[in-house]
């Protein structure tokens, strides 16, 4: 394929944001005998403020197109979840990552994205993701997480789904680091980034692989 041609599809990647990948075998969800019983949510969590662990959270893009499939990520986020004691069984969200970080692969590829046919990076630096009273995750189904997502200065709702990879307590007595992994697919000319179409999908497919440690 033409390099003008392979970012032409590589762009259009960049209206996808906050994830849902087909899963590699770094998203595999607990399964098989290493599967952990389900566990009532306020047994799993203790509430506090949870901070978005910026080097090991990502969020992959997977957009097909008339020849093959693009991919990329979104890295180095912002954010936390809050669980307070007066409402244990629910959490508040918002994450945001940074348009200057998106990657994939491509040095001009990336400029492209970030630039303002797309993203347009310096007007609207940021990807957001917010939901309020949201229901925690358990490990054994995926569970719905209804909020709002933002980009390219426009704001949508939609519904992560999300599973709970597990809870592993930190070497701070009191402490502990939550990961998650996660699916949504939008479409991106709904945030004003059509460009494309037909030749690149509208749909694009996003996987979300996020830690979180209690601070």
């Amino acid at each position: 394929m033409r390099r003008p041609a392979r970012l032409l599809l590589l762009l259009s990647v960049g209206m996808l944001v906050p994830a849902a990948s087909a899963q590699g075998p770094e998203h595999r969800p607990v399964s098989g005998p290493e599967q952990r019983p389900a566990q009532a949510p306020a047994s799993l969590y203790a509430p506090g403020h949870y901070l978005v662990d910026s080097a090991a959270t990502r969020v992959h893009f997977h957009v097909k197109a008339l020849v093959g499939s693009y991919d990329g990520d979104f890295v180095a986020p912002e954010g936390a979840v809050v669980i307070t004691p007066e409402h244990p069984d629910r959490a508040s969200i918002d994450i945001q990552f940074p348009v200057d970080k998106l990657t994939t692969g491509d040095a001009s590829t990336d400029a492209m994205l970030k630039g303002d046919s797309f993203f347009d990076g310096t007007k609207f630096p940021t990807i957001r993701f917010s939901a309020q009273d949201a229901p925690l995750a358990t490990p054994d189904t995926p569970t719905a997480i209804a909020g709002e997502l933002t980009m390219h200065g426009q704001t949508r709702p939609v519904t992560l789904s999300v599973r709970l990879a597990g809870v592993t307590p930190d070497e701070a007595p009191g402490l502990s680091v939550l990961h998650f992994t996660g699916t949504l697919s939008i479409e991106r000319s709904q945030f004003g980034m059509g460009f494309g179409r037909p030749f690149v999908s509208d749909k694009v497919d996003l996987s979300i692989d996020a830690i979180f440690h209690r601070s």
